[in-house]
């Protein structure tokens, strides 16, 4: 893997125009963009076939939480998300799988 992949891979910023009101909003959004976002998908190069997301204890700025999710090749990965503004938050990759 590219290192300017990993770095992508690492922090992927998700800029939203959506409003969220609750923090099961964060939750949500959260797994539907690693499910869903092709840039994530290329950054580290594999897909992902199932996302869950803890919810955030609050929508502060610089609230984190984390997300387990699996690749196609059914390897796991976990990531950071931390909450930037009210309608945007980073997700980072605290573990790759080990096999990478």
């Amino acid at each position: 893997m590219s290192s300017a992949r990993v770095l992508f891979g690492v922090a992927a910023l998700a800029l939203l125009t959506g409003c969220f009101t609750t923090a099961a909003d964060f939750r949500n959004d959260a797994e539907t963009f690693i499910l869903e976002n092709e840039g994530l998908a290329e950054a580290v190069e594999t897909t992902f076939t199932a996302a869950t997301c803890q919810e955030p204890v609050d929508q502060d700025v610089g609230t984190t939480f984390t997300c387990d999710a699996t690749d196609a090749e059914g390897r796991g990965w976990e990531f950071e998300i931390v909450i930037t503004d009210s309608n945007e938050y980073e997700v980072n990759v605290s573990r790759f799988p080990a096999d990478l």
